[in-house]
């Protein structure tokens, strides 16, 4: 009779946690996506880091260096003008060069080290797609871009590049994140 109902403890148990993990996992990489079709990116001046990294450890370094922009930002009183970005200069299966971005007001003369830019980044035609969910599902968002750049018949003119529209430093609910994935476009 014990070991009956120790059999349905377990078994019950295991079913309990089996859905609570199918739910977390859910959550943790749900994703939707929507073609936004053409429009003006605005474009200003920004504050970024030049970054050469694996795939694998992008989103980590990214998190850490944005961090490390925050802090250079607020040390040397400079005024932030919009939501993050990246742009990405070249990328393999398993390397990314990019660089991570925090739009300014201006970009004053500044004493840079190496591989921090204060540069311009330019307003231009662009095709975009919003993705909502957790960051490592978004190769399928530049793949809906990759089809609509053929529909379209346009050509990429210059760097692909993502804003985080909501990201992790503003909720940890991976669900309400929302990056908008572009191509510059002629």
């Amino acid at each position: 009779m014990i070991l009956k109902k120790l059999k349905n403890y377990l078994i019950i148990s295991f079913v309990i946690i089996s859905i609570i993990l199918v739910l977390i996992g859910r959550t943790y990489f749900y994703s939707s996506y929507k073609y936004i079709g053409k429009q003006i990116h605005e474009g200003g001046f920004y504050l970024g880091k030049i970054l050469s990294t694996s795939k694998k450890n992008f989103d980590k370094i990214k998190d850490i260096e944005y961090k490390n922009l925050e802090k250079f930002i607020s040390s040397n009183k400079l005024s932030k003008n919009g939501k993050r970005f990246i742009i990405y200069t070249s990328q393999t299966e398993k390397k990314i060069e990019s660089i991570i971005a925090i739009p300014l007001k201006n970009c004053p003369e500044l004493n840079l080290t190496p591989k921090l830019v204060c540069n311009y980044f330019p307003t231009q035609d662009v095709i975009g797609v919003t993705h909502d969910g957790y960051p490592t599902n978004k190769d399928r968002g530049w793949k809906i871009l990759d089809k609509h750049l053929i529909d379209i018949n346009k050509k990429i003119f210059n760097a692909p590049f993502e804003v985080i529209w909501k990201g992790s430093y503003e909720t940890k609910d991976s669900t309400k994140w929302i990056t908008g994935l572009y191509y510059p476009i002629r």
